[in-house]
């Protein structure tokens, strides 16, 4: 009986063993130099709602081709001078050596506080970013759609008499559903693995054109980590799983028109 009972237990721990082992990935590192380019076009058509469509291009390889041209509408409702909330969606079409990829599409929820202190400006904006895809993928490997968390913290300066308003922002990306890598997914069930996949510090000025016309300045550094996991189509056995990290450099600007 005893015998039986230390079998039973250490069986009991190889299968709790089993299911608790942690891979570890392969680590790819690389830099880049980005640049962004967006118009924009603002319209408060009701009191407290305004209406925003807005059309960027993002380029990549140290600014040597195309990343991505992405395409969006929003709406927002501000109910008090330091309170806003509302809901947009973009048409996101990526770009590869291979050509255009299939279409994404997104659609961000969003809340923003922010309170003045002397010359200063403090503003945190919450964001629920869902991302759904039109190719068909493994959600073993990708989900679909894929949801984040997106905390961003600005700080703006008021110059006396200045059209320049300066700021500073800090951003941080948590992945709400991004699938665990697992020995066979074939056998073993779906996990969630959620982390932070991007810190991103900015730095950046806005210049007021005229009332109605507004430029926007700004450089980023962005630190990027996600997980490339492939598994074997036949068995379903664990192929790969690099853990890829990228240092972005991005230089951006911003046109708005708002009526």
């Amino acid at each position: 009986m005893t015998k039986r009972i230390i079998s039973l237990a250490a069986l009991l721990f190889t299968l709790v063993s089993l299911s608790a082992q942690e891979y570890t990935p392969t680590v790819a590192n690389s830099n880049d130099l980005r640049g962004r380019v967006e118009g924009a076009f603002e319209w408060e058509f009701a009191k407290d709602l305004s209406l925003e469509a807005s059309v960027q291009m993002r380029l990549k390889s140290d600014f040597s081709t195309v990343d991505r041209i992405q395409s969006g509408v929003g709406l927002t409702y501000e109910p008090t001078k330091y309170f806003n909330f509302g809901a947009d969606y973009f048409l996101i079409n990526g770009h590869d050596p291979e050509g255009w990829d299939k279409p994404r599409h997104r659609v961000n929820v969003n809340a923003e506080g922010s309170v003045k202190a002397g010359r200063f400006e403090f503003s945190l904006r919450e964001r629920v970013q869902t991302t759904f895809r039109t190719d068909s993928v493994n959600r073993y490997e990708k989900m679909n759609p894929e949801i984040m968390l997106r905390s961003k913290l600005t700080v703006e300066y008021n110059i006396r008499h200045s059209r320049w308003t300066p700021y500073l922002m800090f951003e941080l990306n948590n992945t709400l559903n991004a699938p665990k890598v697992v020995g066979n997914y074939k056998s073993d069930p779906l996990a969630i693995d959620n982390y932070v996949s991007r810190y991103r510090a900015g730095v950046g000025a806005k210049f007021k054109v005229t009332k109605k016309h507004r430029l926007d300045f700004y450089y980023y550094f962005d630190y990027n980590r996600s997980y490339d996991i492939g598994y074997k189509g036949n068995k379903g056995a664990l192929k790969e799983y690099i853990q890829e990290n990228e240092c972005r450099h991005i230089f951006g600007i911003s046109y708005k028109f708002k009526l």
